[in-house]
């Protein structure tokens, strides 16, 4: 990538610290669900209640939408304190999504008033902020996805879900618990939660594809507790390990036990290197494939971090890239 990419990539990333240029953007009320209506391309905001609770998205509709073929989905989940629209903002899916045809999905996580800490999905941490909050963020999820597919011509064999942080346990947390609603799940600089890793009970075949960096200081790559040494908000709780949240998914998808690994091309020396453990031989067509940066914080590669506290960016990575061609190939 050259330097003007990474400088573009650089300022888009600043705009959630309120550091770039306005961006501007015009986002539509969808009608409601059961209006035979079909959405034209573009970017609608949408709400609904699940448990007395109003949710919300804002859903990215693809031109190829406009052919009224069926398209896959994917379903975007911010980090701790973030929203739906700063993930669009950041990281590039809606391109990917115009010229490969998929809808993109960027759900709000729930924030009541009186609590501070900003918006947290309820990832089965069981931390004292989640309980108090008492989302049931897994049914909001698999509700905003049914009430996507009477909206839109969905495929629904073809539904995905990222997230970055919180957002990634949450990722991993649907994978284990939503049973064949999502074909596959890429967790990003998240590790699963321990509590979720004692029942989970992942769907075959579903792929999985998990991005983490080892010198990440919010979510150990070996597990334990979450933001050990840092406190801004971080709801805390533990998680189990990098290879033992991957391993879940090769054992569950009858995989080779012993994963294929291979160091990536180094493309800048910026004191990163990038590992690719693949699991080959997975039944049913699934893929599991981890990634560790070495030298990478709590980063979305290869976007700069957000607080000094999080630790090194990567460029030899490309997380965006790297999620579209798993699930989406050319």
């Amino acid at each position: 990538m050259t330097k003007a990419a990474y400088a573009i990539w650089f300022c888009i990333a600043l705009f959630l610290l309120a550091t770039c240029a306005p961006f501007e953007r015009r986002f539509r009320s969808a009608p409601d669900a059961t209006s035979p209506a079909r959405l034209d391309p573009g970017d609608y905001t949408m709400s609904m209640d699940v448990n007395d609770v109003v949710r919300t998205w804002t859903l990215h509709v693809p031109p190829a939408a406009s052919q009224g073929d069926p398209l896959p989905l994917l379903v975007v989940l911010h980090g701790g304190g973030g929203t739906g629209r700063k993930m669009q903002q950041l990281l590039g899916f809606d391109a990917y999504a115009d010229a490969r045809g998929f809808y993109v999905a960027y759900p709000d996580a729930f924030q009541p008033s009186g609590i501070r800490g900003g918006a947290h999905w309820n990832d089965g941490r069981g931390t004292a902020g989640m309980v108090q909050r008492g989302s049931d963020d897994v049914a909001f999820i698999k509700d905003m996805i049914l009430d996507i597919g009477r909206r839109v011509p969905l495929d629904a064999s073809r539904v995905y879900v990222t997230g970055a942080s919180n957002g990634g346990m949450m990722t991993y947390r649907l994978g284990c618990e939503t049973g064949g609603v999502f074909a596959g799940i890429a967790p990003v600089i998240a590790n699963m939660p321990a509590p979720v890793f004692a029942t989970c009970a992942p769907h075959a075949p579903l792929t999985l594809l998990a991005i983490n960096g080892d010198a990440d200081p919010l979510v150990p790559l070996a597990g334990g507790n979450v933001c050990q040494d840092v406190r801004f908000g971080c709801e805390g709780g533990q998680v189990v390990s990098h290879t033992e949240s991957v391993k879940t998914f090769a054992i569950a998808n009858a995989c080779d036990p012993v994963p294929q690994v291979e160091t990536l091309p180094q493309q800048i020396d910026d004191g990163t290197l990038v590992e690719r453990w693949t699991f080959l031989n997975c039944a049913g067509g699934a893929t599991v494939v981890g990634y560790i940066v070495r030298g990478g914080g709590h980063t979305w590669p290869p976007l700069p971090a957000q607080l000094a506290a999080s630790g090194a960016q990567s460029r030899n990575l490309d997380a965006t890239r790297t999620i579209v061609d798993a699930f989406f190939p050319e």
